[in-house]
């Protein structure tokens, strides 16, 4: 069973020989790696050819792009893998047994068609901080999918036939992922594993990280295409979308205003069980 893992690069020079490495040394050794750099500037291309020249399975197959989902769309392109996963220049595999890992799971399970495992959140410098939990509200679980589609993306893996380049959400920034695996989620079984499996970096810069109004945006747009564009859940976080660019334009206080909103949302989020979409 072979592997393509699709990495997603732009201007990650300093996550991304540990992102490359960490596949690189995998024991399980049928895999193929593309790399979709959107033209960084920094010395991510001199990295990405030394892994290339030096292992036919690093292949880097386009260097321009429209944004993170256009370059994954670019790279699956080339793919010649059975079982498909991308991992953020930025993030990294945790074992050495990952790989084999995923294999004897879908090996096992041969009706799913797609796997995630567990992950820890790590540092700059590669330092484990604590597991990353997404079940942490007591009633969560895939059964709440349609309201919180909460997947650790670095730790899951489907295989090919689950991947459609048509339907591939490439006209979404932050969340083309939730989207992708939503579809997929209707339309194919999926198992949950606890073995973790991806670290998670935080370094100050993460996107998904950021209360933006571009971002809650693109989830109230998630909410119409799931629930229709009259539904309560669009409407509520269209207006939140608004107060978060009216507090985009205040400078600090406007940071900390933000950071409160998304407190007091996620919050609210929680205590409804999900029936009022978090951020």
């Amino acid at each position: 069973m072979k592997l393509t893992i699709v990495v997603p690069s732009f201007n990650y020079a300093q996550f991304l020989e540990a992102c490359l490495n960490s596949i690189q040394q995998q024991n399980y050794t049928n895999f193929e790696v593309l790399i979709a750099d959107g033209g960084s500037t920094d010395k991510s291309i001199e990295i990405i050819q030394s892994y290339c020249e030096t292992d036919s399975r690093f292949k880097l197959v386009s260097t321009e792009d429209n944004g993170q989902a256009d370059a994954i769309q670019k790279a699956f392109v080339h793919a010649t893998g059975e079982v498909f996963g991308f991992l953020n220049a930025d993030d990294t595999y945790l074992a050495k047994d990952s790989f084999a890992e995923i294999v004897r799971v879908f090996e096992h399970y041969t009706d799913i068609g797609l796997v995630s495992f567990g992950g820890y959140y790590i540092d700059a410098q590669g330092k484990w901080i604590k597991p990353i939990n997404y079940r942490y509200h007591p009633f969560d679980g895939f059964h709440l999918m349609k309201y919180r589609t909460a997947v650790l993306q670095p730790a899951t893996f489907w295989k090919r036939e689950v991947y459609n380049e048509a339907t591939w959400p490439a006209n979404f920034n932050f969340v083309f992922d939730v989207v992708f695996f939503y579809r997929a989620f209707q339309q194919y079984s999926w198992l949950e594993m606890t073995k973790p499996i991806a670290g998670y970096r935080l370094h100050g810069d993460n996107k998904s990280m950021f209360v933006k109004s571009s971002r809650i945006t693109e989830l109230a747009t998630f909410e119409e295409l799931k629930f229709g564009q009259k539904s309560l859940r669009a409407k509520y976080l269209k207006g939140i979308a608004k107060l978060a660019a009216v507090f985009e334009g205040r400078g600090k206080i406007g940071i900390i205003l933000n950071y409160w909103l998304y407190t007091v949302v996620n919050g609210v989020a929680f205590i409804s069980c999900y029936r009022l979409p978090s951020i």
